[in-house]
Protein backbone atom coordinates (compact mmCIF):
# COMPACT_ATOMS: atom_id res chain seq x y z
CA UNK A 1 0.00 0.00 0.00
CA UNK A 2 2.92 2.36 0.63
CA UNK A 3 4.14 1.42 -2.72
CA UNK A 4 0.99 2.99 -4.25
CA UNK A 5 0.80 5.74 -1.96
CA UNK A 6 4.16 7.13 -2.78
CA UNK A 7 3.28 6.72 -6.45
CA UNK A 8 3.38 10.22 -7.70
CA UNK A 9 0.66 10.21 -10.10
CA UNK A 10 0.55 13.20 -13.15
CA UNK A 11 -2.88 15.54 -12.14
CA UNK A 12 -5.74 15.02 -14.37
CA UNK A 13 -6.48 17.73 -16.90
CA UNK A 14 -9.52 18.98 -17.02
CA UNK A 15 -11.19 20.15 -20.34
CA UNK A 16 -13.56 22.91 -19.53
CA UNK A 17 -16.59 22.56 -21.36
CA UNK A 18 -17.56 26.30 -23.27
CA UNK A 19 -20.91 27.07 -23.30
CA UNK A 20 -22.40 28.42 -26.17
CA UNK A 21 -25.00 31.52 -25.77
CA UNK A 22 -28.03 32.06 -28.01
CA UNK A 23 -27.22 34.81 -30.02
CA UNK A 24 -28.63 37.49 -31.28
CA UNK A 25 -29.60 37.52 -35.19
CA UNK A 26 -28.96 40.80 -37.37
CA UNK A 27 -31.84 43.04 -37.53
CA UNK A 28 -34.77 42.32 -39.67
CA UNK A 29 -33.86 38.62 -38.79
CA UNK A 30 -35.69 35.91 -36.63
CA UNK A 31 -34.02 32.78 -35.60
CA UNK A 32 -36.39 29.75 -35.06
CA UNK A 33 -34.42 27.10 -32.55
CA UNK A 34 -36.10 23.80 -32.18
CA UNK A 35 -35.14 20.68 -29.77
CA UNK A 36 -36.55 17.57 -29.06
CA UNK A 37 -36.84 14.56 -26.67
CA UNK A 38 -37.06 11.40 -27.96
CA UNK A 39 -37.66 7.75 -26.09
CA UNK A 40 -36.39 4.70 -28.48
CA UNK A 41 -38.45 2.45 -26.13
CA UNK A 42 -41.94 4.21 -26.78
CA UNK A 43 -41.05 5.80 -30.04
CA UNK A 44 -42.08 9.19 -29.04
CA UNK A 45 -40.87 12.24 -27.64
CA UNK A 46 -41.60 15.77 -27.70
CA UNK A 47 -40.67 18.77 -30.14
CA UNK A 48 -40.06 22.57 -29.08
CA UNK A 49 -39.85 25.62 -30.98
CA UNK A 50 -39.07 29.29 -29.61
CA UNK A 51 -39.00 31.92 -32.60
CA UNK A 52 -36.73 34.94 -31.59
CA UNK A 53 -36.12 39.04 -33.09
CA UNK A 54 -33.05 40.86 -32.98
CA UNK A 55 -33.96 41.62 -29.55
CA UNK A 56 -34.45 38.04 -28.14
CA UNK A 57 -38.35 38.88 -28.08
CA UNK A 58 -39.87 35.66 -28.84
CA UNK A 59 -41.86 36.15 -31.60
CA UNK A 60 -43.67 32.70 -31.33
CA UNK A 61 -43.48 29.28 -29.99
CA UNK A 62 -44.63 25.58 -29.74
CA UNK A 63 -44.58 22.36 -27.50
CA UNK A 64 -46.04 19.11 -29.02
CA UNK A 65 -46.09 15.79 -27.97
CA UNK A 66 -45.00 12.89 -30.87
CA UNK A 67 -46.03 9.43 -31.19
CA UNK A 68 -44.97 6.94 -33.89
CA UNK A 69 -41.65 8.14 -34.82
CA UNK A 70 -38.88 5.70 -35.54
CA UNK A 71 -35.33 7.67 -34.37
CA UNK A 72 -34.23 10.60 -32.78
CA UNK A 73 -33.53 12.32 -36.61
CA UNK A 74 -36.52 11.98 -37.26
CA UNK A 75 -37.79 13.51 -34.44
CA UNK A 76 -35.41 16.09 -35.09
CA UNK A 77 -36.74 16.75 -38.48
CA UNK A 78 -40.45 17.57 -37.42
CA UNK A 79 -39.70 19.62 -34.80
CA UNK A 80 -37.77 21.61 -37.47
CA UNK A 81 -40.58 21.59 -40.07
CA UNK A 82 -42.85 22.71 -37.28
CA UNK A 83 -40.70 25.52 -36.28
CA UNK A 84 -40.51 27.05 -40.15
CA UNK A 85 -44.25 26.32 -40.60
CA UNK A 86 -44.97 28.85 -37.93
CA UNK A 87 -42.55 30.76 -38.94
CA UNK A 88 -44.71 31.43 -42.08
CA UNK A 89 -47.81 31.39 -40.53
CA UNK A 90 -46.50 34.56 -38.84
CA UNK A 91 -45.48 36.08 -41.94
CA UNK A 92 -41.95 36.07 -40.79
CA UNK A 93 -39.62 37.09 -44.27
CA UNK A 94 -35.88 36.34 -42.87
CA UNK A 95 -35.31 33.36 -41.13
CA UNK A 96 -32.31 31.43 -39.92
CA UNK A 97 -33.26 27.91 -38.91
CA UNK A 98 -30.74 27.10 -35.88
CA UNK A 99 -30.78 22.95 -34.91
CA UNK A 100 -28.54 20.88 -32.85
CA UNK A 101 -28.78 18.18 -34.85
CA UNK A 102 -25.51 17.66 -36.65
CA UNK A 103 -26.84 14.98 -39.24
CA UNK A 104 -29.91 16.98 -39.45
CA UNK A 105 -27.91 19.85 -40.99
CA UNK A 106 -25.63 18.31 -42.99
CA UNK A 107 -29.00 16.36 -44.70
CA UNK A 108 -30.25 19.84 -45.10
CA UNK A 109 -27.13 21.57 -46.53
CA UNK A 110 -26.77 18.17 -48.92
CA UNK A 111 -28.02 17.59 -52.54
CA UNK A 112 -29.30 14.38 -52.10
CA UNK A 113 -31.14 15.53 -48.90
CA UNK A 114 -34.79 13.67 -50.62
CA UNK A 115 -32.96 10.61 -50.94
CA UNK A 116 -32.43 10.10 -47.11
CA UNK A 117 -34.45 8.13 -44.50
CA UNK A 118 -36.66 10.77 -43.85
CA UNK A 119 -36.18 12.63 -47.44
CA UNK A 120 -39.58 13.49 -47.13
CA UNK A 121 -39.06 15.70 -44.34
CA UNK A 122 -36.11 17.13 -46.03
CA UNK A 123 -38.31 17.56 -48.96
CA UNK A 124 -40.30 19.46 -46.63
CA UNK A 125 -38.29 21.52 -44.97
CA UNK A 126 -36.45 22.71 -48.14
CA UNK A 127 -39.40 23.41 -49.75
CA UNK A 128 -40.96 25.77 -46.48
CA UNK A 129 -37.44 27.39 -46.79
CA UNK A 130 -38.42 28.74 -50.34
CA UNK A 131 -41.01 30.54 -48.63
CA UNK A 132 -38.38 33.21 -47.21
CA UNK A 133 -37.09 36.06 -48.90
CA UNK A 134 -33.84 35.15 -46.97
CA UNK A 135 -33.33 31.42 -45.34
CA UNK A 136 -30.74 30.06 -43.69
CA UNK A 137 -29.96 26.59 -41.74
CA UNK A 138 -26.90 26.50 -39.14
CA UNK A 139 -25.86 23.80 -36.35
CA UNK A 140 -25.07 25.02 -32.78
CA UNK A 141 -24.41 23.14 -30.33
CA UNK A 142 -27.77 21.96 -27.74
CA UNK A 143 -26.63 24.61 -24.69
CA UNK A 144 -26.73 27.38 -28.03
CA UNK A 145 -30.72 26.67 -28.00
CA UNK A 146 -31.73 26.21 -24.16
CA UNK A 147 -35.47 28.02 -24.68
CA UNK A 148 -36.02 25.76 -27.04
CA UNK A 149 -35.01 22.60 -24.66
CA UNK A 150 -37.22 24.55 -21.95
CA UNK A 151 -40.51 24.21 -24.84
CA UNK A 152 -39.40 20.28 -25.35
CA UNK A 153 -39.61 19.53 -21.97
CA UNK A 154 -42.94 20.69 -20.89
CA UNK A 155 -45.19 18.07 -22.71
CA UNK A 156 -46.05 15.11 -22.14
CA UNK A 157 -48.54 11.94 -23.49
CA UNK A 158 -50.89 13.40 -20.92
CA UNK A 159 -50.02 17.20 -21.80
CA UNK A 160 -50.06 17.37 -25.61
CA UNK A 161 -49.78 20.60 -26.65
CA UNK A 162 -48.69 23.83 -25.90
CA UNK A 163 -48.52 27.42 -28.32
Amino acid sequence: MEDLASLKLAPMVRLLAIKEKWEKPSPGWFKINTDTGFDRESNSGSAGVVIRNEAGLVAGGSARWIENVSDALTAEALATREGLELAAELGLDWVILEVDCQELSKLLLSQHSTSSCIGGLCFDVIELGKMFSEFCIRWVRRDAKSVANFCASTVSPTDRCHF
